[in-house]
């Protein structure tokens, strides 16, 4: 049987090199592959859209917030047509 050598000071500090060196490299690939994962995965952009319709004589202006394909709010107010504000 093969006796086992005690610790000593310089093996301890290797294992706690050896440690700490894995627990950073880990900390480097996960940093990587989560700056990997956002860029090619971007989140799709929230536009806003003013327009103003026309029908008849009646003017309305027209606000839609879409997130991608999805329209998530729309709003439709009347425009005076005397001073060109909207009606409230």
């Amino acid at each position: 049987m093969r006796r086992h050598e005690k610790w000593s000071v310089e093996s301890t500090i290797r294992l706690a090199f050896v440690i700490v060196s894995v627990i950073i490299g880990g900390m480097v690939l996960a940093v990587i592959s989560l700056t990997a994962a956002a860029t090619m995965n971007p989140t799709p952009e929230q536009t806003i859209i003013q327009k103003v319709e026309t029908t008849g004589d009646v003017k309305r202006l027209c606000v839609e917030a879409c997130t991608g394909e999805h329209i998530e709010a729309m709003s439709f107010e009347l425009i005076d047509q005397q001073s060109g504000g909207v009606m409230r």
